[in-house]
């Protein structure tokens, strides 16, 4: 009677406080936010000084997805009562719809300081801070909120997530679990468990959280994605390509299918239908790194080296920080005679791994091709400043240093590299020209009686 009476109100028409709560509360439990809403304001009408009141307006403008409006009122609840954890609670919560996630934790954390055993504030401060990035203050606020209510709702899977991105592997397993027990199907936590094992190498498991995902909604795409490429690092590439199917098969066409097909198509040798599906891929999605990089390497592997260059450039020049693209590049540079180029990839890669050895001691290796002695003598120096204890770098850098004159520095290097790994003496025998080999001063530096 009383939601009668308010719907066929006329100006003249009173209701006090409690009766425009009561109908507010009708309204919002109903999902009719503006009808709330009015209610909410005519109980401000008379009460304009009520926090509680403007802070179910706050929360009402907020279901409207009215965020500003929300701030607002929440601003003006908080400024007739800043002690309120929960106007504090649901002002971090507008904070993070308008995208400010540092105010939005600073909020959370007011909240939190005023009640500390507050589950819901707790809980969206670890959310909040695991978006910024802060995992540990985010596992101890998620904690305490699974502490204080074991059965609430997500904090289980924030848990999980949280502790995988600490690497922190069985505890994600152990968290995920707990969701699953909670919420049984949830394909999502199915599907993240399944990636936590992958990561653990238990790749049958995975399998199997995988193939519950898709159970649960065989239209989960990301389901069919991980499935597959477990598969693969199980090398079992046929059925990894039959997911992949099944995700064209429902969406019709999509990039990253099609690069995954054609990745498994080339582990089982398949070279044309690789390039054939990573040109689909390329057709869809143009800048699509990973397939001009799969694509390039199926042309080295069938000797069309140019065509690799080309490939592998493209590769670099989407994705400049890969490392991998990088090597490829100037590997198949290498094939192709292209020597120069090849020295500007292999620097490049020491900019991406400079405190490598191996990068350096293969940057040194080019540039001696290349006929840069004095260049590659400075790189082999920074691969031996890394790696003191590399015998190879010791003895390639001896050759360069002969090479240059520096008859001493060579017999130092030569006799490092032998102490550090007698085989070089063996092979210094087998390579070494006579006249260098035979001569008295040379054989008494390096150790060599016969």
């Amino acid at each position: 009677a009383l939601i009668s009476a308010f719907e066929r109100r006329s100006q003249e028409t009173y209701f006090d406080v409690d009766s425009l709560d009561k109908i507010a509360f009708h309204y919002f439990e109903s999902g009719r936010f503006e009808e709330a809403l009015s209610a909410i304001d005519q109980i401000l009408s008379v009460q304009p000084f009520s926090a509680y009141t403007w802070l179910k307006r706050g929360v009402l403008l907020g279901n409207l997805c009215r965020y500003e409006d929300s701030h607002q009122s929440l601003e003006k609840a908080l400024s007739l009562n800043p002690h309120d954890s929960e106007i504090l609670l649901n002002m971090g919560l507008t904070l993070e719809a308008l995208g400010c996630d540092d105010e939005a934790v600073k909020r959370f954390d007011e909240a939190v300081r005023l009640d500390p055993l507050n589950e819901d504030a707790n809980f969206h401060l670890g959310c909040a801070s695991a978006r910024l990035g802060r995992i540990e203050e985010a596992v101890a606020n998620l904690q305490m909120c699974a502490d204080r209510n074991p059965e609430h709702q997500d904090v289980w899977f924030e848990l999980g997530y949280c502790y995988d991105i600490l690497q922190d592997f069985e505890a994600s397993l152990e968290a995920y679990s707990h969701q699953i027990d909670l919420d049984p199907y949830s394909c999502e936590t199915w599907f993240n468990k399944g990636v936590v094992l992958t990561k653990l190498g238990r790749m049958e498991e995975a399998l199997h959280c995988y193939d519950l995902t898709l159970d649960i909604d065989p239209g989960f795409i990301p389901g069919y994605h991980n499935r597959g490429n477990t598969l693969a690092l199980f090398g079992r590439f046929e059925e990894a390509i039959e997911c992949y199917q099944e995700i064209l098969d429902r969406l019709g066409d999509d990039a990253q299918a099609y690069c995954n097909m054609a990745l498994a198509a080339a582990e089982l040798d398949e070279l044309d239908r690789s390039i054939h599906l990573f040109r689909k891929s390329l057709s869809i999605e143009p800048d699509f790194a990973m397939a001009w990089h799969g694509l390039g390497c199926c042309y080295t592997e069938l000797g069309r080296h140019r065509l690799a260059v080309r490939a592998h450039t493209k590769a670099t020049e989407l994705s400049g920080d890969n490392l991998d693209f990088w090597c490829c590049r100037a590997d198949a540079e290498l094939i192709a005679g292209y020597k120069r180029k090849a020295v500007k990839s292999f620097r490049r890669m020491t900019e991406l791994l400079p405190d490598d050895h191996r990068v350096w001691m293969e940057y040194a290796s080019v540039l001696s091709q290349n006929g840069k002695t004095r260049e590659a003598c400075k790189a082999y120096e920074r691969a031996i400043k890394l790696d003191p204890e590399c015998p190879t770098a010791w003895y390639q850098y001896s050759e360069l240093l002969f090479m240059l004159g520096k008859v001493d520095l060579c017999l130092d290097a030569l006799s490092k590299s032998f102490e550090l790994n007698p085989e070089y003496k063996k092979r210094f025998r087998k390579h070494c020209p006579p006249e260098i080999y035979n001569h008295p001063r040379f054989r008494e530096r390096v150790g060599i009686d016969h």
